[in-house]
């Protein structure tokens, strides 16, 4: 709960420091649909993310995704295999600079990855898994989008975008397609 907490206050403040003065500033707000292969799967996620723009090509987005993985788990017993399929459930928050042009949007930053909980799948026998963990609990990692806004109505923008985000202390790379709508605030 308290890294709930700080993430929260992180995200608050970064907004907050924003200079308020240019009248060009914006906020949106978005829903993003996302399709993601991580090792060999396609995984599904959706998420809403905050995007605050300071000037006319640059901005600040911060998002919070939902995200599963699938983990094959073999557990050996009196000399044999039991195999197992373990669903993780994650909380990706990604901090985002986005450098907007005409041609396309680029944004560059970190993700905090934090591991909510999990639940079995399948088993090749009748054993039930009890108790599952990672460790850590948390993870950092890199993302990367490209994307192109497309205006839908006055206050309405559809934006498709390519994702690539490596997660390092488990070695987990995330590649994939987005589809967000955001509403200007």
């Amino acid at each position: 709960m308290k890294k709930l907490n700080l993430i929260s206050l992180l995200i608050i403040s970064s907004f907050l420091l924003i200079d308020k003065v240019n009248c060009q500033n914006k906020t949106l707000i978005g829903i993003d649909y996302v399709n993601e292969f991580v090792d060999g799967d396609l995984r599904p996620g959706v998420g809403l993310n905050l995007a605050r723009t300071f000037t006319e090509r640059s901005s600040i987005e911060i998002g919070a995704y939902y995200r599963t993985y699938v983990q094959s788990v073999n557990l050996y017993i009196d000399n044999s295999v039991y195999d197992f399929d373990i669903a993780e459930r994650h909380l990706s928050i990604p901090v985002l600079y986005k450098f907007s042009s005409r041609i396309i949007n680029v944004y560059v930053g970190s993700s905090f990855e934090m591991f909510l909980d999990w639940k079995q799948k399948q088993s090749s026998s009748n054993l039930a898994v009890d108790n599952y963990t990672i460790d850590p609990d948390y993870n950092f990692g890199l993302m990367l989008k490209i994307g192109k806004d497309l205006r839908l109505a006055d206050k309405l923008v559809f934006e498709p975008e390519i994702r690539f985000n490596p997660i390092f202390i488990i070695g987990r790379l995330y590649f994939g397609l987005g589809l967000n709508l955001k509403y200007e605030i």
